[in-house]
């Protein structure tokens, strides 16, 4: 039996009403999609909140899967909705700042965004990267959102151009002509900065 055929079963059970049977997914994909989303997001705690969320979709809507496409590729197709969904909230609440927002002591209420939303990582991640890498990450999340996803999803998380066609509802073809204009955007952009 295919992988496919058995997370297509477990589907199944999962929509009859089994709930043990989205342990069994949740272990095949788990790390994959946290991997894709915070690549996506560039932020850890929305990467676990986000994967939390796919499979509590999964959860869902099992019963009404489809097997148009993969599995796996459908978990995927959860997440990144979830993605774009996050991103959208997040350009709606940008400078938006929550009256309830403690200030620090050492600093005064004009500080408060610079406080909330410094845009540095922690000492730990600034250690273990190099300004060469954080600059090409800032440059990924900066791609548009249609040439970001093949990239990440395909070239950094190295799934197959069929599966992000699928995805995306498109043809392989497509894949490929956003990969290689996301893959020049990010040539021009770090030739300018180094």
């Amino acid at each position: 039996m295919s992988e496919n055929d058995e997370d297509s079963l477990l589907l199944q059970k999962l929509g009859n009403g089994e709930e043990h049977a989205l342990v069994p997914l949740m272990e095949r994909y788990k790390q994959s999609i946290f991997r894709f989303v915070y690549r996506y997001l560039g932020n850890e705690a929305d990467s676990a909140e986000i994967t939390e969320d796919t499979f509590f979709r999964v959860y869902q809507n099992a019963s009404k899967y489809s097997p148009k496409a993969s599995v796996k590729t459908w978990i995927f197709a959860i997440a990144l909705n979830l993605c774009r969904d996050r991103l959208r909230r997040q350009k709606k609440l940008k400078g938006q700042v929550s009256l309830n927002t403690p200030v620090p002591e050492n600093q005064t209420g004009s500080h408060v965004l610079e406080a909330i939303d410094s845009g540095s990582m922690d000492p730990r991640s600034e250690l273990n990267s190099s300004e060469t890498i954080q600059l090409v990450n800032q440059q990924i999340q900066r791609l548009p959102e249609k040439l970001k996803f093949p990239f990440v999803f395909c070239i950094l998380e190295e799934h197959t151009y069929d599966e992000c066609a699928t995805i995306l509802k498109t043809n392989r073809k497509t894949v490929e002509t956003r990969i290689y204009r996301a893959r020049k955007a990010l040539r021009e952009r770090l030739s300018a900065s180094l």
